[in-house]
């Protein structure tokens, strides 16, 4: 299946390589050239232990397990030539996944989960690129610093973890492929695991629920004790947990359910359950 064949405005919504200013990318290939790492070598020299990759993981284990999930959907569907890498932070690739041949091939280049795609050690690269402009960026062919890179176009964004960047996801595709529909495809997907990241965190969930409760016109009170609900406490342990009466709770509880048009615990928490 093709999946990057398709149809998206034609104005571009990424930063290419060329639109950049030639000083800043200048500063660039020096910041790389310094490291003495030549631009032919045929593998990456700087990948992290396996025990340091575990650490990592288990620091963003809620992100990595939301990015694994959009990824594990994707590659499903995708049958030409690709290659799809989240980092973390520091560009430290935690998910690593594409066609088995191309995998064992960078493999043999040093080239998987625990390599560093980071400016210093792998020069100008998607990934690196995104993380100087925390944008969605794309880097094609012979722009990449490193020579085996030469036959991809990359495209890659940063993700947000509320207000933070808490990794980077890139797509590779081959030099013929639509970057327009990748673009589209990897904004989608970004999104979507953005979105699962929200529903992760209690406080963005209860955020979420209350900006729910607001189109019901539920008093502050009203959503305290609704949200209580939810969670499956007891009128008891609202009432504790709020330093009210219980009988306020089951009486509050009552204007919600009218409000709401719920007749019972379980319809309150199949309407507001997100």
């Amino acid at each position: 299946m093709n999946i990057f064949s398709g149809e998206m405005d034609s104005e571009h919504l990424w930063i290419r390589l060329s639109e950049i200013e030639a000083k800043k990318i200048a500063l660039w290939n020096a910041t790389f050239t310094e490291t003495g790492i030549d631009r032919d070598i045929p593998t990456l020299p700087f990948r992290l232990a396996e025990i340091q990759s575990e650490e990592q993981i288990n620091k963003e284990l809620s992100l990595i397990s939301a990015a694994k999930e959009e990824i594990a959907s994707l590659s499903k569907a995708i049958s030409n030539p690709h290659l799809i890498i989240f980092t973390n932070q520091n560009g430290v690739a935690l998910v690593f996944t594409g066609p088995e041949n191309i995998v064992n091939t960078l493999e043999s280049m040093n080239v998987g989960m625990g390599t560093s795609f980071a400016l210093e050690h792998a020069g100008i690269n998607a990934i690196s690129l995104s993380m100087q402009l925390n944008a969605l960026v794309a880097v094609q062919g012979l722009e990449h610093s490193l020579t085996f890179f030469s036959k991809w176009s990359c495209m890659c964004s940063p993700i947000k973890h509320g207000n933070e960047i808490g990794g980077y996801l890139n797509i590779s595709v081959s030099l013929t492929e639509n970057l327009s529909f990748v673009a589209s495809l990897l904004k989608r997907m970004i999104s979507d695991i953005e979105s699962r990241m929200m529903l992760a965190d209690p406080m963005s969930r209860q955020v979420l629920i209350y900006e729910h409760f607001d189109l019901f016109s539920l008093t502050k009170r009203e959503k305290e004790i609704g949200f209580g609900w939810l969670q499956n406490q007891s009128a008891l342990q609202i009432s504790l947990a709020l330093g009210i009466s219980e009988a306020t709770v089951r009486h509050t509880l009552k204007r919600v359910y009218s409000k709401t048009k719920c007749h019972d615990r379980g319809g309150f928490i199949k309407r507001f359950m997100i």
